[in-house]
């Protein structure tokens, strides 16, 4: 089944500004060269930067880059339980850049306690709640006034490696456009991230903010390299399967080559918050069974615009 909005969409026009298909050291190299500079452009201090590391692969990423140009000798990894496989990747990553790291804590309690901190934030799901709470919450017990610190959120929207759910029309444009299936694959991967990154957006805009503001409250400088869309958007218009490696999203080819491409041998498995964290399904359930609301997301409607983290 196709989606409402399918035959709205002038699917040719992403298909005719695909890019095209570079060698894998021409692509490492532009890429490099690409967020070499977005970085430096957006440096506000001396200091030498922080990577807020997790265990996929794109912080990894960032930090073969940040190690080389810029001196990176410090990471910090916020962790809700110890020992997830996000936590342990993560000092995988930095043993490997030679690195320290810094896992910082954030219990189950401490993110209920401080509902009260997402009143007022644009947070609309139970993701992006976590996002700013352990976020927050872990900047707070860490030492990162007038740093900059970089994140590397808003490489799935780039890549297209969002999941499967936003490749649903791939066999209808193969129908429609008699295309073949990387084809579509690449304009669905196109189209999904320019809604994804128009500013006037006001639902499904990812969590990537609320970073920015947390980072901002707490005194340093939030650097976000992948979404410069002016300098980036050629990645996203990269033939599929180079991109992604085939059939599934999450394999991420481009950026486990790119690692390697920069001297490191650690292209594992990304991880995603909802996972990492080990929490977010016993949130779900808590703030479903707490606020008796229907969904998870309602009870956290309520709990950004009341002035009460108890059920009213």
């Amino acid at each position: 089944m196709k989606a409402k909005s399918f035959d709205n969409i002038d699917w040719l026009k992403y298909i005719n500004l695909m890019e095209p298909l570079p060698s894998l050291e021409e692509a490492c190299k532009r890429y490099e060269n690409n967020l070499k500079s977005i970085i430096s452009k957006n440096l506000k201090y001396k200091k030498t930067p922080v990577l807020m590391l997790s265990g996929g692969v794109d912080s990894m990423m960032l930090g073969t880059i940040l190690k080389k140009h810029f001196g990176l000798k410090h990471s910090i990894t916020v962790a809700c339980i110890k020992d997830t496989h996000d936590i342990i990747q993560a000092q995988k990553s930095a043993k490997m850049l030679g690195i320290s790291n810094e896992v910082v804590e954030v219990t189950y309690d401490e993110l209920i306690d401080n509902f009260p901190l997402a009143q007022g934030k644009d947070i609309t799901t139970t993701f992006s709640l976590i996002y700013y709470l352990m976020f927050s919450l872990g900047l707070s017990k860490t030492t990162v006034k007038n740093v900059d610190l970089i994140n590397g959120d808003g490489a799935d929207t780039l890549l297209g490696s969002i999941g499967h759910f936003m490749y649903v029309d791939r066999p209808h444009i193969v129908e429609k456009y008699n295309v073949t299936d990387e084809e579509a694959n690449t304009a669905v991967k196109m189209r999904f991230y320019e809604v994804a990154s128009d500013p006037t957006r006001k639902k499904g805009k990812g969590a990537g903010h609320l970073f920015v503001q947390a980072a901002k409250e707490h005194g340093c400088n939030p650097v976000m390299a992948y979404k410069d869309r002016k300098v980036l958007e050629w990645v996203n218009r990269l033939p599929y399967d180079f991109a992604n490696g085939g059939r599934y999203p999450k394999n991420k080819r481009l950026h486990k080559e790119f690692i390697k491409y920069m001297g490191y041998d650690n292209p594992h498995e990304r991880t995603v918050m909802q996972v990492g964290t080990g929490i977010y399904d016993t949130m779900k359930d808590y703030l479903i069974k707490e606020y008796k609301t229907t969904s998870a997301n309602a009870a956290v409607n309520r709990i950004v615009k009341t002035s009460s983290t108890l059920p009213i």
